[in-house]
């Protein structure tokens, strides 16, 4: 044990430590690239039917504003549709 912890001390010792950098004038610095920006996403998180866990979902913008979309056009049609169920004749009477 004593023996591991020399070697390790000889080993961190012997470490060079990095050079301090000069600093240079913004003008003279090389042009970097910037990294590419991720896409952003929109998540949510569900629990598909019959299931209990819950499953992290997410979409682009574009994906998630034509998924609002498409569901509030079906919600118009079926308020407009007149689809009403009529009790009566589900009772057979």
């Amino acid at each position: 044990m004593t023996f591991g912890m020399i070697i390790l001390t000889g080993m961190l010792a012997m470490q060079q430590a990095p050079a301090p950098s000069a600093p240079t004038s913004p003008q003279a610095a090389p042009p970097t690239q910037a990294a590419p920006q991720r896409p952003r996403r929109i998540c949510e998180s569900r629990a598909p039917t019959g299931r209990r866990l819950e499953q992290r979902v997410c979409y682009t913008p574009e994906q998630y504003a034509a998924m609002v979309e498409a569901k509030r056009k079906e919600a118009e049609e079926l308020q407009a549709g007149g689809n009403i169920q009529n009790d009566a004749k589900a009772a057979g009477g």
